[in-house]
């Protein structure tokens, strides 16, 4: 019998990896667990235990400030990615890659996206499911034609998302039904970032002026952002009404909807979000190809980003276990203390794991499924 921790894989070979997106997929990972570890359970601050005080109130308003819907962003556009380069796989090993795709993002909603949801209602894992879903049948169209069209779909998508967001009910399963569109849109993003001849291995290495371009037009995008939503604010002032929630009041003092208000936050929240995911993808991809100290000290996280799905719910599961029981009494600073020390031990652990494992645990589970067999899993010497 061959052991299936050793025996090669009967089909092609893997494409090399891109070194630049295991950065940045880690870096994603990260800023969404931060901004996670603050409403998995409930800080003392937020329940009127203790004060907030001025060092809580710098470090939380600056993780905000870099991570808030950025890092989330970053990681829709690299799925985007991701999906592309499991296509290609397909199609090389000689397989149905719309089969492939669909099981691929059934797996990972229904064995690990439903499962979190029922212990953590940010999971995301669910809604970038049925959103890859909505793409598998779209890929063909993405993939075919010029560079530019699954650019020109994702800004389509963005225009539209707004006023789907209105028309949807709210509640339950409606939340992550009326994000789709807006989530596609990034998931375009990147199908137009895996087709840019920059990512195409033979011609990888060669210099490229899209990551500096990326960077500036994110900054761009996160400006025209946040004037949008300024603007909403200004033309459409919020009020907090008997219960302390924040809502648009009629003169009557009745609560009112203003879809043009929400249409320019949810324009907003979409420029500010892609602006800040082009800008940290620039910004990663131009420091590792420079190839000096910063290339070194980024490609330390490319383990942590080869083991993603493994770090997200594994920070779920110690951050309940850690915190819940305390729930209400830890502080802001605590629970990032807490969020700081899982990421040290986990960037170590990746280390030690990639270096004897071709896949992290939970990305072994999912790829077998995904292809109905027990992937290769141990390293051998060649692979060193």
């Amino acid at each position: 019998m061959t052991d299936i921790h050793t025996r090669p894989e009967p089909q092609a070979p893997p494409a090399p990896r891109v070194a630049f997106l295991d950065v940045a997929r880690a870096l994603a990972m990260i800023g969404v667990v931060m901004m996670n570890v603050t409403v998995v359970v409930f800080a003392a601050e937020r329940v009127g235990a203790v004060p907030v005080s001025t060092l809580t109130s710098v470090v939380d308003g600056t993780a905000s400030l870099l991570m808030s819907g950025k890092a989330r962003a970053m990681l829709m556009v690299l799925l985007g990615v991701g999906a592309v380069l499991a296509w290609r796989g397909a199609v090389r090993r000689g397989q149905r890659p719309m089969t492939v795709m669909a099981r691929r993002y059934a797996v990972l909603g229904l064995l690990f996206g439903v499962p979190h949801l029922l212990v953590f209602d940010g999971d995301i894992l669910t809604h970038y499911a049925i959103t890859a879903i909505v793409l598998a049948p779209l890929m063909p169209v993405l993939l075919a034609g010029a560079r530019r069209r699954p650019l020109v779909a994702a800004v389509l998508l963005f225009a539209l998302a707004p006023g789907f967001e209105l028309l949807m009910p709210t509640g339950g399963v409606w939340i992550l039904v009326s994000l789709v569109p807006q989530t596609l849109a990034f998931f375009c993003v990147g199908v137009w970032l895996a087709r840019r001849p920059e990512l195409d291995p033979e011609r990888r290495g060669e210099p490229s002026r899209l990551p500096v371009r990326m960077i500036w037009s994110g900054l761009a995008g996160q400006a025209v952002g946040l004037v949008a939503m300024f603007s909403a604010d200004l033309l459409f002032p919020v009020r907090v009404d008997a219960d302390g929630v924040p809502v648009h009041l009629g003169a009557d003092g009745v609560p009112v909807t203003h879809p043009v208000s929400d249409a320019l936050v949810s324009l907003g929240g979409s420029l500010s979000g892609i602006g800040g995911a082009l800008f940290y993808l620039g910004l990663v991809w131009w420091l590792v190809g420079r190839g000096r100290g910063a290339s070194r000290v980024l490609g330390a996280f490319a383990p942590l980003g080869r083991m993603t799905l493994t770090v997200y719910l594994g920070s779920t599961a110690v951050f309940l276990l850690t915190m819940s029981p305390f729930e209400g009494e830890i502080p802001l600073l605590g629970q990032y203390g807490v969020a700081a020390a899982y990421f040290a031990v986990t960037a170590l652990g990746a280390r030690w794991w990639m270096r004897r494992f071709r896949l992290g645990p939970l990305e072994w589970v999912w790829r077998s499924l995904t292809h109905l067999r027990p992937m290769p899993m141990r390293r051998v010497p060649a692979d060193a």
